[in-house]
């Protein structure tokens, strides 16, 4: 199934979430901003992939509030003067400047300050440029996650609760066993769903109904799995965060690198908690050898890069 013409999907990677315009004759929306560092490599994609300029943003529309999502809201905003709208769980996080649960300075992540204009609630309708979107509970993944459906075109924008590839982290000291839970919660209430097209937050679509319902069944599996195995979560869950901050970096001196992660909260209080007696230096070295042997990272002349697209 192809896209609906008033829709213009542009696919990044892992550190920058894929973003969705939602076309309107003189303006624009726009889902979802990746992060801080890619803001102006989005607004140029927004121009050539989609034919708008920036001036014409209208509304950013944010699946969720993690930095790789939100990064780039304050460039937009203030380029354009747009609204952006999150649903009310994430306004209040915002507003609370909560660290943990936005995955900033916890994380180590970076995500310049920008103004919640309005919000919504699973079961609300938002409206722009004609095309009505049916606003869908989304929480697990992220406290104040939502999707957004068009019952008329069958099309799902999902973020971060489904991917066609991998699974997206639910960070155990963040949103904890109960985000296991409500993520698969979610997921059973997607699947009920008409969706012949789902736009996720990382990776590309996912087109068909039969293979949307077989990555939300792969996915619970993932959840269920991870529910009876908690130190296989928490090793995804810091395998993750290595890899994001190898892509933050670009190019990261392997002895600093480590030096800096064993003092960052996501890696100090998840090893404490999940791993205890364990070496920090010994737990950090054998999951960098470990994302080597996979090659999802590299090593070369004592620096570490990804192979994965930002």
């Amino acid at each position: 199934m192809a896209l609906p013409g008033y829709l213009t999907f542009i696919e990044r990677g892992v550190l920058h979430s894929n973003s969705v315009v939602l076309h309107a004759p003189d303006q624009f929306a726009l889902f979802d901003t990746g992060y801080c560092t890619g803001a102006a490599e989005l607004a140029q994609a927004i121009t050539d992939q989609a034919g708008r300029s920036v001036g014409e943003l209208a509304l950013i529309v944010n699946t969720h509030v993690h930095p790789d999502h939100t990064g780039g809201n304050a460039y937009l905003q203030q380029r354009s003067g747009c609204a952006i709208v999150t649903s009310d769980v994430d306004r209040m996080i915002v507003q609370c400047g909560d660290p943990v649960t936005l995955m900033r300075e916890w994380s180590d992540m970076q995500c310049p300050a920008f103004e919640v204009t309005r919000v919504v609630q699973p079961g609300e309708t938002l409206r722009f440029g004609g095309v009505e979107l049916l606003v869908i509970e989304g929480e697990g993944h992220s406290a104040g996650e939502v999707s957004y459906y068009s019952a008329a075109d069958r099309v799902l924008v999902c973020g971060d609760v489904l991917w066609q590839h991998g699974f997206s982290n639910v960070v155990p000291l963040v949103e904890g066993v109960g985000g296991l839970a409500r993520h698969r919660r979610t997921l059973r209430a997607l699947r009920e769903l008409d969706v012949e097209l789902a736009i996720p937050g990382h990776g590309p679509l996912i087109a068909g109904r039969d293979a949307f319902r077989d990555r939300v069944d792969h996915t619970i599996a993932t959840l269920e799995f991870y529910a009876a195995h908690r130190d296989a979560w928490a090793t995804a869950n810091l395998k993750g965060f290595l890899v994001m901050h190898v892509l933050v970096e670009g190019r990261a001196e392997r002895r600093g690198f480590i030096a800096r992660c064993r003092r960052a909260p996501w890696f100090h209080e998840q090893a404490t908690r999940f791993f205890p007696g364990t070496p920090g230096l010994g737990l950090i070295e054998r999951l960098l050898d470990e994302l080597l042997g996979k090659r999802v990272l590299n090593l070369e002349a004592d620096h570490l890069t990804c192979n994965l697209r930002a």
